[in-house]
């Protein structure tokens, strides 16, 4: 093979046939050949680690049977089995089954002349109540479960906005209290806050951005008035999009962070709690922005939607590279899987994400493709998310067997090994903690382990450690003690 001069032809097409057959014997039925993507994870040194794949691509909803298709799509909600559409450039919801059948369409708002216009933003509370961004006329409109109009929340009242700002309000969502939160076009002063009853109450959770000392001394002390007013883009970033948790937290995201913001780290995700401040919990090895490097396209991760389950761990959509990012409730990298592209399964232009509630299906809205794209979780995947669960609902025997199915499944999994060691933390069998922390290469949780062994060690042994000090302190000073007495004695005498 190596001297092809002395090939022939014939020969060529016979080595290659022969290879090729092998190669086709050789792939089993179950092998992922066909997946257009790579599932990987971070390691302790923020290198991408191929594991299994977690979720695999299932099928396309194109809605080509309806009789007007998605045009433009900028948001989706998944409730109870169920699909809401912000069809943005139709100017109207669509609801429709997990199969795509459509349920229900609305286009009006409160009578036939008051339309909807090129709403961004669709979220479904509990009661069914159906909250749309309506972006084209300003306002945020809410409707009843079978598409009856209720109401119209307009621009917020309030003096922080000025009048020549226009209002364009993208996402909603609404908490288990009623308090309804927006994020709007051009207002970087964190998430408008209505109450119930739709009046303005605040802003909350404003998103700064880092400015070196460098930048600031140059603005304030050197620049031009001219050049000032083009630096006048150092202002708090506005979020992409919001998702509220069932513990009424917002997770947020930022998608406009720069090139220096993403390679000095920044946080590209929040978890705000009601007063706006941000509890997200940062314990991995890396700041949660997505890729820890760019990619072969020059991309850094741009995060445009956030899906989060009922037990932590919560999933991020990376439009400029058409990945989405898993992490746990401590922040820990869980899985990244998918990819831009035209190969069936990958995405081009991916706008938002959801979950179905147990989570074994994502699915990702493709304004580009006018489609949802929709992905099962594999068997390593279910092992993967049923541990976390168990582990939040307090069953270590559960969560542990689940784990050692994932270390099955992949030896490689530094977080399997940090998922048993926290189970043995909580039952209080620190040796073994402290040995899968140490595997999982887990500083953090290996130091705890640590000192809650010799914690247990000093309570068990205390008297041990006591008499020995005793011993080691009374015997020296009992014979110098006598010494002295028999001393004395003898100069008495």
């Amino acid at each position: 093979m190596k001297q092809r001069s002395f090939i022939s032809v014939k020969r060529k097409l016979i080595v290659a046939a022969a290879v090729l057959a092998t190669a086709v014997m050789a792939t089993p039925a179950t092998a992922h050949a066909e997946v257009p993507y790579e599932t990987y994870c971070y390691n302790y040194y923020s290198e991408g680690v191929a594991q299994p794949h977690v979720y695999l691509y299932d099928s396309t909803l194109s809605f080509s049977e309806f009789e007007k298709g998605l045009k433009n799509p900028q948001d989706m909600f998944i409730k109870r089995g169920n699909i809401y559409i912000a069809d943005t450039d139709n100017s109207r919801i669509v609801k429709t089954d997990e199969a795509g059948e459509m349920l229900l369409e609305i286009t009006e708002a409160s009578g036939s002349s008051d339309l909807l216009s090129k709403p961004q933003g669709v979220f479904v509370a509990e009661d069914g109540h159906i909250f749309v961004a309506d972006s084209g006329n300003g306002r945020i409109v809410e409707y009843d479960g079978e598409g009856n109009y209720i109401r119209a929340i307009g621009r917020p009242v309030t003096d922080l906005i000025d009048d020549s700002v226009a209002y364009i309000p993208q996402k909603v969502v609404v908490d288990n209290d009623g308090r309804i939160y927006v994020t709007a076009y051009g207002i970087n002063m964190g998430l408008i806050e209505f109450d119930m009853e739709g009046n303005f109450q605040s802003f909350m959770g404003a998103a700064q951005v880092s400015v070196s000392p460098f930048e600031y001394i140059w603005k304030h002390y050197f620049s031009t008035k001219e050049q000032r007013a083009r630096m006048a883009t150092i202002v708090p970033t506005e979020y992409s999009n919001i998702f509220v948790d069932k513990d009424n937290f917002i997770y947020a995201t930022i998608g406009n962070l720069s090139r220096e913001d993403m390679m000095n780290g920044a946080d590209a995700v929040r978890r705000l709690n009601p007063t706006g401040k941000d509890i997200l919990r940062r314990l991995g090895h890396y700041p949660i922005n997505g890729d820890q490097y760019q990619s072969k396209d020059g991309n850094w991760s741009s995060f445009t939607d956030v899906t989060a389950t009922d037990y932590g761990c919560y999933f991020i959509l990376d439009n400029a590279n058409g990945k989405v990012f898993g992490y746990d409730y401590d922040g820990n990298s869980l899985f990244v899987f998918g990819r831009n592209g035209y190969r069936e399964g990958n995405v081009q232009n991916a706008v938002a994400i959801g979950a179905n509630a147990d989570a074994s299906k994502l699915y990702i809205l493709d304004y580009k493709l006018n489609s949802i794209l929709i992905y099962k979780i594999t068997e390593y995947g279910e092992h993967l998310l049923s541990a976390l669960r168990l582990n939040d609902l307090g069953n270590s025997e559960g969560s542990i067997a689940e784990w050692r199915e994932v270390l099955r499944l992949n030896g490689n999994s530094e977080f399997a090994y940090t998922g048993l060691g926290k189970n043995f933390l909580a039952e209080g069998d620190y040796v073994k903690a402290m040995a899968y922390f140490k595997s999982g290469n887990n500083r953090k949780y290996y130091s705890k382990a640590l000192y809650y062994h010799r914690k247990e060690l000093m309570e068990q042994n205390f008297g041990r450690i006591m008499l020995i000090i005793a011993i080691v302190v009374l015997i020296p000073l009992t014979i110098l003690t006598v010494r002295k007495i028999k001393r004395w004695a003898g100069e008495v005498r």
